[in-house]
């Protein structure tokens, strides 16, 4: 936060929103542990965001010109709350204050929601792969590899800026260059990896984070 006392003036203001606990899968190394549905409630949104832009509008004030603003939106599974959509509007009506963007499993965004999601303009929609089909699908439940893939093609069908995440450990770390190769085939816009935390669901995976060595080998 600029204040006159220290002079800090930040250059961007950014929020990752997590709007809901719940979610329609059970990825074994997710950081949650608790799916219940004590969320928010749609009205209790609205605050949260005239919060967001009413801070925005003072720090643009301060800076004397707007500053780079974004929302990012997560959970949980964010598309498993049925009034997501509807926030997802509000967003692109204001979007030339703050863009948005959406972490998802992707299990829902079928063509019918990716040419919605066209329509609304986010700046990326991120969806999460493991490894190879096996890999993956031992994480993130059986046949969930080939519904990311849809989601993907659907997403690129309509030029939604696409991203694919990949949280690295001891059991998937070497199968990363075929997700990379996935990515080119699919003409995703980034592919980033990230190491696994062993917490939440995923506690009990401390033998699954990557030694020293094996971390040093995945990003070199």
């Amino acid at each position: 936060m600029h204040t006159n006392e220290t002079g800090y003036a930040p250059k961007s203001l950014l929020l990752q929103w997590h709007i809901t606990e719940r979610c329609n899968l059970r990825c074994a190394h997710c950081y949650q542990d608790n799916y219940a549905r004590n969320e928010l409630s749609f009205a209790d949104l609205l605050k949260v965001l005239a919060q967001f832009k009413k801070l925005l509008a003072t720090l643009n004030q301060r800076a004397g010109k707007p500053l780079h603003a974004h929302i990012t939106v997560t959970g949980g599974e964010p598309f498993a709350r049925r009034d997501f959509l509807d926030l997802l509007k509000i967003f692109a009506a204001k979007n030339k204050r703050f863009s948005f963007g959406i972490l998802t499993n992707g299990s829902f965004i079928d063509a019918p929601m990716a040419q919605h999601l066209g329509k609304l303009a986010p700046r990326f929609v991120q969806v999460s792969v493991e490894g190879t089909a096996a890999t993956h699908d031992s994480i993130r439940g059986k046949g969930n590899l080939a519904q990311t893939i849809t989601a993907i093609k659907n997403l690129r069908r309509e030029g939604i800026r696409t991203l694919i995440s990949f949280t690295a450990h001891r059991q998937n770390f070497h199968e990363f260059p075929e997700v990379a190769r996935l990515g080119k085939r699919l003409r995703v816009d980034r592919i980033w990896a990230d190491r696994l935390i062993p917490c939440g669901s995923g506690a009990n995976l401390r033998e699954a984070v990557m030694s020293p060595d094996e971390t040093k080998e995945f990003f070199e």
